[in-house]
């Protein structure tokens, strides 16, 4: 919450997978709306919503796979720090 960002979109994806990304995006180009990108975490300039567009919500997509043979990780873009670092941590990679 930032009391200085007072933005409403006219529409929330609340998105659990790539198809759900990819319809979002289809729709608000086929309906010409302004998109924002909603991650997990916070954006304190508040580039995550917009005025009457629409707003892809990815929070819901917090997966985390750790390969620790290869020391890699991959992240759903809608993980928070703490997140990635639950995951990590039991492999020495945090």
């Amino acid at each position: 919450y930032n009391g200085m960002i007072d933005k409403r979109p006219k529409v929330i994806a609340r998105c659990t997978d790539a198809a759900d990304v990819i319809a979002a995006v289809n729709y608000a180009r086929d309906n010409k709306l302004l998109l924002a990108i909603r991650g997990g975490g916070h954006n304190g300039p508040g580039l995550g919503s917009c005025d009457g567009g629409l707003v892809i919500d990815l929070s819901q997509m917090r997966s985390v796979r750790v390969d620790p043979a290869s020391s890699t990780v991959r992240v759903d873009p809608g993980c928070t720090a703490a997140d990635l670092d639950h995951a990590t941590y039991a492999f020495g990679l945090a």
